[in-house]
This record gives C-alpha cells, structure tokens and sequence, in this order.
C-alpha cells in the first residue's frame, strides 16, 4: 500500500511540474538564469578572493608534508600515553626532533586536535578554488 502512495505522491508531484511549467515556463526559466548568474559571479568572486601562485602551492606542500609529520608523532606518542588520554604538545615535539611548535611556511599555526582528529593548521583551505594551495591533510 505505501508503495502505491509514493507512486501517486511522485505522479502528483511530476504533473504539478509539469502544469508549472507550462503555464509560466519564462519565470521558471528565467529564476534558473538567474541562479545561473549569481553562482557564475560568486564562483569570479571566490576566485579574485584567493589567488593561488606557485609559492602558495609550495608553501601548502610543505604545510601538508609537516602535517603528516606531526600526525605520525602524534600516532606514535598516542600508543605510549595511556588510553583517553590526548597527547599534547611535549609529547610530539621530541618525536619530530624540535623544541619549538613548528609553524607553517605561510605563517599559520599548528593544532594537534583531540586524539581522533586530524592535526589542522590555522590557514585551512583558504576559500580558494583550486585544493593545491589548502592546508588540510584529506585522510
């Protein structure tokens, strides 16, 4: 019995479209040019916000490389602390062979997160367009 009222919903629906767009199929059409539009000119927006250059790929690169870095430490010091208990900063350092919090190459900061978070810089993926110059590990 639900299967016939899904079909009668989905029919209903379909020939309501249907009437809608016959009867006034310029302001449909012109509601999806218009739609068209402004995510054509969000999308120029975006793009003019975040310009990606060579260097800020090869920071990005390197922001990614110690990302991965501090995540290996963070696994291993994890495994010697004792379950539940976040590792923190003295735990990772000596495993990277540093005193210092490292920062990134394009001047943001590192954050080691709770235990099943992915270490994250502050930069993020920077409202750009293209994924070569973000910030992020994508595990």
């Amino acid at each position: 019995m639900s299967k016939v009222i899904k079909i009668l919903v989905v029919v209903v629906v379909v020939l309501a479209a249907v009437v809608v767009w016959v009867k006034n199929p310029g302001d449909i059409r012109s509601k999806i040019m218009r739609t068209k539009a402004k995510a054509q000119k969000q999308a120029k927006k975006v793009m003019k916000t975040g310009k990606v250059t060579p260097e800020s790929i090869e920071q990005a690169k390197q922001c990614r490389e110690m990302l991965e870095r501090i995540q290996r430490a963070k696994r291993a010091a994890e495994q010697k602390n004792p379950v539940g208990v976040d590792v923190t900063w003295e735990n990772v350092l000596p495993l990277l062979n540093m005193k210092e919090i490292p920062r990134c190459p394009a001047g943001g900061t590192y954050k080691l997160n709770p235990s099943l978070q992915m270490p994250s810089c502050s930069i993020g993926n920077n409202s750009t367009v293209d994924t070569k110059d973000d910030h992020i590990l994508y595990h």
